[in-house]
């Protein structure tokens, strides 16, 4: 018993992982806070996040900014494009339905199937952008391409992430406690069982 306080106990690298989680999680909602940014705070937290899947990050707080900065150009451009789209799709979904007929299933069709290829980008290409080093196109492009080819890994992600907003708004008393645990260190959490699908997915194609 005497060694259970030793820094590489079990114990202690518990404890050194939740520490680390609720750093990165205050990182990332601060640096979310002018909402232009959250592109490149996503980059930054998986970035941190697919390393210590690997235990392969010690300092997370320096890592994270690091990241944050030498991707924030492309991680913003990138979040402000997919905005962007996101806001087309909203406009195009309450467009569709004004419609009726063969139009609107037409059209309803169409953007769905859009919408499935949006979704798989805005998954995918922050933590591929963490990952990788490729130009703005390229990771769009490979963001989809991986995402669409490893379908079970993607919608286990999708699942999982699904799973934790509906708990959240399940019920009033719950969301106030399921916003604590966000605001502690939710996002992180989620970022780091992610990260270990992600890790698995992108070994794949690392040279």
């Amino acid at each position: 018993m005497g060694n259970i306080f030793d820094l590489d106990s079990p114990l202690m690298d518990v404890m050194n992982k939740i520490m680390n989680t609720v750093i990165l999680n205050i990182c990332f909602l601060l640096s979310c806070l002018p909402l232009v940014t959250i592109g490149a705070a996503v980059t930054a937290l998986y970035s941190v996040n697919l390393k210590m899947v690997k235990q392969e990050e010690s300092y997370v707080f320096s890592a994270y900014w690091k990241s944050f900065k030498v991707n924030f150009r492309q991680s913003t451009s990138c979040w402000l494009v997919l905005a962007a789209a996101g806001a087309v799709f909203y406009i195009d979904f309450s467009v569709i339905k004004s419609l009726s007929g063969s139009l609107r299933m037409l059209l309803t069709i169409t953007t769905v199937v859009l919408f499935c290829v949006f979704v798989i980008v805005i998954l995918y290409v922050f933590p591929y952008m963490a990952r990788f080093q490729d130009d703005f196109l390229t990771c769009l492009k490979n963001a989809f391409m991986i995402g669409g080819v490893n379908l079970g890994y993607t919608a286990a992600m999708l699942l999982i992430t699904a799973a934790c907003v509906m708990v959240t708004f399940f019920h009033v008393e719950f969301m106030l406690r399921a916003i604590f645990i966000w605001l502690v260190g939710g996002f992180s959490l989620l970022a780091y069982i992610n990260s270990i699908f992600f890790r698995k997915v992108f070994d794949k194609y690392a040279a």
